[in-house]
């Protein structure tokens, strides 16, 4: 309840601060649960090993409740930077025009004296017609980026969840193995676990500014911005209104769009291609004044935050960061081919450009805003209900509930915790 709450806000406060105010909610929400359990278990009944794997399945349902609230504003943002509304409007109105044409050409048709002025509209109609195919082929082109962006995107945000929920996880399980160790009273302890509550909160909405106002305000943009003009480059010679596709074809854009975005045929020297995306400039915060990053504690002086953000960017740059977001993407785009796209090839080999083109922008971007049906859901999650009072978690998509469960994203969320 308190994430739909927090997505509620995505609408009215902002990026940063939809951003803070979901993400928290949804950690405070993990640290309750763990600051109740806590107080009624003795020190005797824990058994290091079951409680990692509790903490660390919570880890998950919270990581995958965040995401789900994250789709919201990171649709927004890719639709933003992917608009087509221009190029339709545009559209709509050479299409009124060509028909106005049409039904002069039919009046004029049999009057010889006005041959010259059915020339001239024959003139305009071929003028028509080329910004006609100008504008298909920039929709063509956005259409095309706006897919490959949401799976950047979604991989990305996933990805980083992971990696600070883990962090957060790992640093407050360490935390409370400690305080029982120590000899206090009851009234002590609960007041110290109410007040770690709150530093928490803060710490993680500190991160919250740094972290994802950077990948929405500028990251996003930025990554939107050079798809298209990979995809503009290669998709040059595809002619939208005179073209057909077939599935093969398509498959080939995304693989080549993948070749340039990560630089898979290019020695890197063990840098990824995508952190400049995610991770701000030195400095870039702080002159950007963001209004958001105002009401919250200086990362220099919170401890906490600045364990969590400088542990962030250290995992990030980690060969097992990478290995994860590499599996990470191939398995979204096998997803996409294999159920998605494949669909649409069911009945014909090839289809219409244009046809193909429409698909790609609305159907195969709304797959990852649709949750899985619930027999996908339990398989996901059987391992771990098991061990959980609470109730059945939701997952964000059908994307997300294959990803939590590669072994690579295994191996970083552990790693982290």
């Amino acid at each position: 309840g308190m994430m739909k709450k927090a997505a509620t806000a995505a609408s009215s406060s902002g990026i940063g601060a939809a951003v803070s105010v979901g993400i928290s909610a949804g950690i405070h929400a993990y640290n309750k649960n763990n600051i109740a359990a806590s107080q009624h278990q003795s020190s005797d009944s824990i058994i290091p090993d079951q409680e990692r794997r509790l903490r660390t399945g919570r880890c998950r349902l919270e990581t995958s409740r965040a995401v789900m609230d994250f789709l919201p504003t990171l649709k927004k943002a890719v639709v933003k930077e992917t608009d087509v509304n221009v190029e339709t409007g545009e559209l709509k109105i050479l299409r009124k025009r060509k028909k106005e044409i049409l039904e002069m050409n039919v009046q004029l048709q049999n009057q010889e004296d006005d041959r010259v002025i059915s020339r001239e509209a024959n003139v305009e109609e071929d003028e028509i017609r080329e910004k006609e195919r100008c504008l298909w082929n920039n929709i063509k082109n956005k259409s095309i980026a706006r897919l490959v962006t949401t799976v950047y995107a979604h991989t990305i945000v996933f990805l980083v969840l992971t990696v600070q929920v883990n962090l957060l996880g790992g640093r407050l399980l360490r935390e409370e193995l400690e305080g029982k160790e120590a000899t206090m009273e009851q009234k002590q302890d609960t007041d110290n676990a109410s007040s770690g509550a709150d530093r928490y909160r803060t710490s993680h909405q500190t991160v919250l500014a740094k972290t994802y106002h950077h990948l929405f305000a500028e990251g996003i943009p930025s990554l939107a911005g050079s798809v298209e003009q990979a995809v503009t480059e290669i998709l040059q010679t595809w002619d939208v209104l005179g073209d057909s596709a077939s599935l093969r074809d398509v498959s080939t854009w995304m693989e080549c769009v993948r070749d340039k975005i990560e630089q898979r045929k290019v020695k890197t020297g063990g840098v990824n291609p995508l952190l400049k995306f995610v991770i701000p400039p030195e400095g870039g915060e702080a002159a950007a004044g963001h209004d958001e990053t105002k009401n919250f504690t200086d990362a220099a002086e919170d401890e906490l935050a600045k364990y969590i953000l400088d542990e962030t960017y250290d995992l990030l740059e980690s060969p097992t960061y990478a290995n994860a977001q590499r599996r990470c993407l191939d398995t979204t785009f096998d997803q996409l081919r294999t159920k998605v796209l494949g669909e649409l090839f069911l009945e014909e080999d090839r289809l219409p450009l244009a046809n193909v083109v429409t698909h790609l922008q609305k159907s195969a971007v709304m797959t990852f805003h649709k949750p899985p049906s619930h027999r996908e859901e339990m398989k996901s999650w059987g391992g771990v209900l098991g061990m959980m009072e609470e109730p059945l978690p939701s997952v964000p998509n059908a994307y997300i509930s294959k990803l939590e469960r590669l072994e690579d994203v295994l191996e970083l969320a552990d790693v982290c915790f």
